[in-house]
């Protein structure tokens, strides 16, 4: 049976935003209607009340390292949330952890999860009905009230995030997958030592998420706000300590912009197979390199997405030279099926697309699921512009994916954008750049494209007559 501590309640230090509009959608709560909401409240801290740091080290195997947080969930809704353990009427608990150094920022790890049991009913939720704790058997959580799983508990992970719908929370229960491994990381939060070893990481932060996926809750417009994260501190390859307190109800990803203010995050809303909208983010973030080169950082967070995301899309003139490309995923374990293949990279007609298979061809394959994040990054020659991203969805259902804003690198191809003809840069519109055109003339490469519009056409030809002449 799980216990209580005490409780000392620091909500008003926490950041709190309210998710009652997410991505402009009404819920039960604004609605007036009836409604049970579980968020996470603290995530590796202490009791009911947060404080103190709850992160425990079990060992490692193999070269991987596995750790556990705990975390804290609160009802803020006006009727008692299901928590029916050894059923499939309970939530189950992820926990992440993600890394940001120089610039890049990933996930690094990910357990599986918690399938919770016992609802305590705390108190420690008050501060949003003033009404405090209405305390329940330990089959639901009560309004107002709180529940601590520790780290000792969430160790204990034996769901497979492959068996959730973390949009409508529904699962099978039992579970068809259980954990295989050592016990010291089987089903844990797993991190591989060189990504957490203070000396190998200089000015590295990270930062580790609880999010719970409570059955049912999405009827009520409230289940995009269920994931909170927290700054800890690796003081070695086994030890950590808490660094400030809990982001209530602000995912992971989020941590990026605290790191560096000039990144851009945004919300991508999905439309499920119910015509509902599931949450996910896309935040990026171009730097000059000072050696007339540009970087490029992307990140894609699926937040509780069941769709999910299979392809990723960035307009790039063919001109432009690309270097460094890299994609980063996390790594499932512990006997998950989902397959851990990289994303294939490829390049044509104006675009870079990073991509995977799609449910229908492969069922296990790795797209960008609930609760995680991948990283995509390159540098370039040229510098940044405003363009349209892209993503596809992995599952199938009323439309094929979804667009937003991105910065990418811009049409300024062997010239400069104040010398809009210079075809091959020396600052002079003449019969070379003439020349250049007419040489990839009907082409979708070279650097016949004045216009960085990803082909070399009638368009390219009339722009670098009408500035003939020109000295830059």
């Amino acid at each position: 049976m799980k216990q209580a501590h005490g409780l000392t309640t620091v909500m008003g230090s926490m950041v709190v935003i309210s998710m009652a509009t997410v991505g402009g959608l009404v819920s039960a709560s604004q609605a007036g209607g009836e409604y049970f909401d579980v968020t996470t409240v603290f995530v590796a801290e202490e009791g009911y009340g947060g404080g103190g740091h709850d992160m425990e080290y079990y060992g490692s195997s193999s070269g991987v390292t596995g750790w556990s947080v705990g975390t804290t969930s609160c009802n803020r809704g006006n009727i008692v949330a299901p928590w029916y353990g050894g059923t499939d009427q309970t939530p189950v608990i992820a926990q992440n952890c993600y890394r940001y150094m120089d610039g890049r920022f990933e996930q690094i790890g990910m357990s599986w999860l918690k399938h919770s049991f016992c609802a305590v009913s705390e108190p420690g939720c008050d501060t949003w009905d003033g009404d405090g704790c209405q305390p329940t058997s330990c089959n639901t959580l009560g309004v107002g009230c709180a529940d601590t799983y520790w780290a000792d508990l969430n160790a204990d992970a034996d769901a497979p995030r492959s068996e959730i719908n973390a949009y409508t929370g529904e699962y099978q229960y039992p579970f068809t997958l259980a954990p295989s491994g050592p016990s010291s990381i089987r089903g844990k939060m797993q991190l591989i030592p060189a990504d957490i070893q203070p000396s190998a990481n200089g000015g590295a932060r990270y930062f580790v998420e609880g999010q719970y996926v409570e059955p049912g809750e999405y009827v009520y417009g409230v289940h995009m706000n269920n994931a909170s994260y927290k700054e800890v501190s690796f003081n070695s390859t086994s030890n950590t300590s808490g660094v400030g307190v809990t982001q209530h109800m602000i995912p992971g990803i989020y941590a990026w912009q605290v790191c560096d203010p000039a990144v851009v995050i945004q919300e991508v809303l999905t439309v499920e197979a119910d015509g509902g909208q599931a949450l996910g983010h896309v935040g990026f973030r171009a730097s000059d390199n000072g050696d007339g080169t540009w970087h490029y950082e992307y990140v894609v967070h699926n937040q509780n997405s069941h769709r999910s995301f299979r392809s990723f899309v960035v307009p790039v003139p063919d001109c432009v030279e690309l270097t460094n490309v890299e994609f980063v995923d996390v790594h499932y374990h512990s006997g998950e099926v989902i397959d851990g293949t990289d994303w294939n990279f490829a390049r044509s007609n104006g675009e870079v697309n990073w991509s995977t298979q799609s449910e229908s061809t492969n069922p296990n394959a790795n797209a960008i699921r609930w609760a995680t994040m991948y990283t995509f990054r390159f540098d370039a020659d040229t510098p940044p512009i405003s363009v349209d991203g892209y993503l596809a969805y992995y599952r199938s259902g009323s439309g094929d994916g979804v667009m937003f804003d991105l910065e990418a690198p811009g049409p300024d191809c062997g010239g400069s954008n104040d010398c809009p003809g210079d075809i091959n840069g020396d600052n002079t519109v003449d019969v070379e750049d003439v020349l250049d055109v007419l040489a990839d003339f009907g082409l979708n490469t070279g650097s016949g494209d004045a216009d960085g519009d990803g082909d070399t056409d009638v368009e390219d030809l009339l722009l670098v007559i009408g500035e003939f002449g020109t000295d830059c």
